[in-house]
């Protein structure tokens, strides 16, 4: 039996936390990331690039258990660091 592969990834506001090292959290460059970044500023992001994605508030990012940042999951077919780095592009052009 043949898995289909589920086309939604998990996108962590703390991905794109300046303040972060890469073993702290952050996944793309410096260049790309801002300060205290959060849910709403992710989603406005995901809306311009005209992307479906669903907000969950109540998750935690795994290594900060105690902080409920939340996350999204974004519905695409897109190799998760391009998308990292469209979203990345994204909040530093605003």
């Amino acid at each position: 039996m043949v898995r289909e592969r589920d086309s939604r990834k998990v996108v962590w506001p703390s991905y794109f936390d300046v303040r972060l090292s890469r073993d702290g959290g952050r996944r793309i460059p410096k260049a790309y990331c801002v300060e205290n970044p959060d849910l709403q500023m992710l989603s406005n992001a995901l809306k311009s690039l005209n992307m479906k994605f669903e907000a969950q508030q109540d998750k935690a990012y795994p290594s900060r258990w105690w902080k409920k940042e939340g996350r999204l999951l974004v519905e695409t077919q897109m190799k998760k660091p391009k998308l990292l780095l469209l979203i990345g592009k994204k909040l530093k052009s605003k």
